[in-house]
């Protein structure tokens, strides 16, 4: 399962980022996204091509191919 499988205000844990890459990775790591992190998706933008999350407080905006590659459970 990943973020797009989310419905709107539903919360689940980050459990893998092992399929994005490392530049990548650590962009969302200085932005609080990190396995194990509490993560909310708030709404899904632009014909859902965009997902709007929120972690730790902070919203972020993720392009569905990031999306894709972040793995959660909820």
């Amino acid at each position: 399962m990943n973020i797009t499988d989310l419905k709107r205000d539903e919360k689940a844990i980050i459990v893998s980022l092992k399929n994005v890459e490392k530049r990548f990775m650590e962009r969302l790591m200085d932005l609080g996204i990190y396995e194990s992190a509490r993560v909310i998706l708030l709404n899904k933008l632009a014909f859902d091509k965009l997902y709007l999350i929120e972690v730790d407080d902070i919203e972020i905006c993720l392009r569905k191919e990031d999306a894709l590659n972040i793995e959660v459970r909820k």
